[in-house]
């Protein structure tokens, strides 16, 4: 049975659940666990969407309990430059994975805290490095990772399989039975509704098979 997690790094809502799918995993462990990116944004520079995210981040920290910092919302939406694009982290995501699948939840949220938190340019390679620093990989190869061309194939790979399956809204939780996918998530979600959804699909088919 496996778990598949659908985000952006570049979404706020993300931002505030997969700290509630890192404690799933910790809870259920004896689940597969796969993260994919969704492909949010494609070059959109960060000014457009100021208006907007200055207001809808409030609603994110009070659902969720996360926290945006100064470098974000300081930084990165005040600055004429910056470009939103979800094609970057998304490499950087794949990259890791190659390494250490097991953290990919956490990678990713490390990804999300430094760009909604402290502000970092998710377009630039330096900010990976240091994330990844964090983790127990090889930094050469990671490094060499990120520049691969078929790191590149397998990640825009990952976001068209997203878009296959339907998916336009982050985040998303898919759960895999053996036997079906079932849309578990769609949106935020408390870990209590999560828990609850997944129990009764597998009370479900227990009694199927019954």
């Amino acid at each position: 049975m496996e778990i598949i997690y659908v985000y952006d790094a570049l979404c706020g809502w993300c931002y505030g659940f997969t700290p509630v799918m890192m404690e799933f995993q910790k809870r259920h462990p004896e689940y597969e666990y796969q993260v994919l990116s969704g492909g949010m944004m494609q070059q959109t520079p960060a000014r457009k969407m100021a208006a907007y995210i200055q207001q809808a981040y409030k609603s994110v920290e009070q659902a969720t309990g996360v926290k945006f910092g100064p470098g974000f919302l300081e930084g990165i939406l005040n600055s004429p430059a910056y470009i939103m694009d979800s094609l970057k982290p998304a490499i950087a995501l794949t990259a890791f994975k190659s390494m250490a699948a097991n953290e990919a939840l956490a990678f990713a949220h490390e990804i999300q805290v430094a760009f909604n938190y402290d502000g970092k340019d998710l377009n630039k390679d330096e900010t990976y490095l240091e994330i990844a620093s964090k983790f127990n990989i090889d930094a050469g190869k990671f490094a060499q990772l990120l520049g691969d061309p078929d790191t590149l194939k397998a990640s825009i790979a990952e976001i068209e399989q997203v878009q296959q399956w339907g998916i336009t809204g982050f985040p998303a939780v898919i759960f895999g039975t053996g036997q079906q996918l079932y849309l578990v998530a769609r949106g935020f979600l408390p870990l209590e509704n999560l828990e609850e959804t997944i129990q009764k699909i597998l009370a479900s088919e227990r009694e199927g098979e019954g």
